[in-house]
This record gives structure tokens, C-alpha cells and sequence, in this order.
């Protein structure tokens, strides 16, 4: 358990950071009249440390489950928070939404930190909200202009991280700290990424994958034969103190912290039977999402965030929910 230290005094203390999963389903419509179309929700399973079902109006697109809030962009482009709003982490802010008539433009990418929130709109604007006491929602004026759109963002303990368009990656906040200071620029764009509590872990149009910040656990240590040209990274993710990458052949690599089983792969996951495409990590448990729509979690299961829900991946004719 991580414990949440040195922050205002107002804020819930004690609260594990991501102790729980939450997944982005795709589901038959049951109507006979829409059985061709497809609509998304939002399972949850684990336990937060705040309202664990949220009452989602509309379709989910892209989703965050940061430390004490949640967020989610729905298919209209609006954005809908919630959990604990001590530093108005869940105040969407009113230009942002689906009606361009009230000079509203639509988010394309959201992030919920620990208190405070960062959202890509799709004119490639960053917008922050919520706690700013690192300045970790002081956008810098170059980022998210004409000139130099962002593509993603990270909204993390105490610091903020971008993904520019041109693949340059700008962090704020913290800045002193390890995390916001990546590796020199080699020319080689970075295709995505991932941000931690204390490390970053990015992934390049070459395949390699390049990490930075706190090494306590060797999390910024990337095996030797993981994200190479014969088998580039596809995807990757940071957990606390343990960094995971997803490869071309459908396997997975983890590295770091194992205290918690969370880079002891299962057998069975990461196979060319079971292939992987997408990878999460919390604090000390991985997430995999196989080719086929089912879940696999290892990892810490204090909260039962490991747990995945009977009813999700499988055969969607016996019931079950392939995971997107």
C-alpha cells in the first residue's frame, strides 16, 4: 500500500493508488431492433475509495481511473468526472463539450491524476483543472497551439506529461523531479507512452522503448530483446514501481517491482493461443487485454482488483462481453 504523504490537509489520506480496475466493455445492443449495432459501458471491479458504480450518461469512448476520481470521454465528445472533488478535479470545465454553437470544442483524450484532471481536445488543446499546487496544471503556452497540438496526456501525482503530435514529450508540475526529465532528443518520434507514480516508460516508431525517472526497483532497466526491430513494442504501461510492454509476436515483458507477483506473467497469457494487444498497470497489478476480449490480471489482489468479472470476454453468444 502506498501511502499519500506531504499533500494539503485536506486530502483523504491513506488511499491506495489504483487498488481497483476498471474496464471499457463492448456490448450487443439486446433489442431485436439494434441487434447489429454495438454500444459501450463501464464495468468496475476492485474497491476505491469512492462511489464505485458511475451513473455514465451516454456511450464511453476513452477512460481514466486516477487515485481518488475518475474520468471518462463519452462518443459526443463531453467529459463526465467523479469521486472525491476536494480540489475540483471533477469540475469539467463548460468549454468543453459537444455544442461548438457555445463555443464548446470536444475532447478526444482524458487523464485523471491524483487531484487534478488533463484533457486533449480535438483541436489539439491541453486543458488541466483541479489541484495546481506543483503548477502541474499550468500548461505551458507552446503546448496545445496551432503549431505544436497535442496527441496525448498524462495527469499524475505531481506533474503532468504531454505527447505532442510531432512525438516530442513535454512534462510540468514537479519539474526538478526524475520523471519529468526524458532522455535527450535522438530523432526518433515517440508513438506512445505511459506515465507512473516516479517513472515514464515511452514507446518509438522504431519499436524500441526508452524509460526514465526513479529506479528504485529497476523499472527504468528495459530487458535486453524487448522492443527491437524483429519485435517492436506495440503498447506499454507503468505501474508504481514495475513497467510492462506488449510486443508484436502477442507477448508481454515486465520489469521492476515483482513483490506483488505483478511481472510474474501467467503462463498462458502472452502465448501465440492467447495473444496480447493492450496492457494497464495499477500499483502493484498488471492488466492484459487478449486478442480474443477476455481480461487476465496478476498481480496485488488486497482489493480484489484482480478479479475479473465472470461475465466479461468469452462468447458473446454464451453471454459474455469482449473487453475493448
Amino acid at each position: 500500500m502506498r501511502t499519500l504523504m506531504n499533500r494539503k490537509a485536506e486530502r483523504p489520506m491513506g488511499a491506495r493508488h489504483l487498488g481497483w480496475t476498471i474496464g471499457l466493455l463492448s456490448l450487443l445492443a439486446s433489442s431485436a431492433a439494434a441487434d447489429d449495432q454495438e454500444y459501450s459501458t463501464v464495468r468496475v471491479w476492485g474497491t476505491p475509495y469512492y462511489e464505485l458504480e458511475p451513473c455514465i450518461q451516454g456511450d464511453a469512448v476513452q477512460l481514466s481511473m486516477g487515485v481518488l476520481h475518475s474520468a471518462v470521454v463519452l462518443q459526443d465528445g463531453s467529459v463526465q468526472c467523479w469521486g472525491l472533488n476536494y480540489a475540483g478535479q471533477c469540475d469539467v470545465p463548460a468549454w468543453i463539450g459537444p455544442d461548438a454553437d457555445q463555443g464548446q470544442i470536444r475532447a478526444a483524450w482524458i487523464s485523471a491524476g491524483e487531484g487534478h484532471t488533463a484533457a486533449v481536445l480535438e483541436d489539439g488543446s491541453v486543458h488541466c483543472w483541479g489541484e495546481n499546487e506543483f503548477g502541474e496544471c499550468n500548461v505551458p503556452p507552446h503546448v496545445g497551439t496551432p503549431s505544436n497540438p497535442a496527441r496525448w496526456v498524462s495527469a499524475s501525482i505531481i506533474h503532468t506529461t504531454a505527447l505532442m503530435m510531432d512525438g516530442s514529450v513535454v512534462c510540468w508540475g514537479k519539474v526538478d523531479a526524475s520523471q519529468c526529465a526524458p532522455p535527450g532528443d535522438d530523432g526518433i518520434p515517440v508513438l506512445g507512452m505511459a506515465v507512473g507514480d516516479r517513472h515514464s516508460i515511452t514507446r518509438r516508431v522504431d519499436g524500441s522503448i526508452q524509460c526514465w525517472g526513479d529506479d528504485f526497483y529497476g523499472q527504468t532497466e528495459v530487458p535486453e530483446g524487448v522492443g527491437t526491430p524483429r519485435n517492436p513494442a506495440v503498447d506499454v504501461a507503468a505501474g508504481l514501481f514495475h513497467s510492462v510492454a506488449v510486443l508484436a509476436d502477442g507477448s508481454v515483458a515486465c520489469w521492476g517491482d515483482d513483490s506483488d507477483g505483478q511481472c510474474t506473467i501467467p503462463p498462458d497469457v502472452g502465448t501465440p493461443d492467447h495473444p496480447v494487444v493492450a496492457v494497464a498497470a495499477g500499483h502493484a497489478h498488471t492488466v492484459a487485454l487478449l486478442a480474443d476480449g477476455g481480461v487476465v490480471c496478476w498481480g496485488s489482489n488486497l482489493a480484489g482488483q484482480c478479479d475479473v468479472p465472470d461475465d466479461i470476454g468469452g462468447d458473446r453468444r454464451q453471454g459474455g462481453r469482449p473487453a475493448v
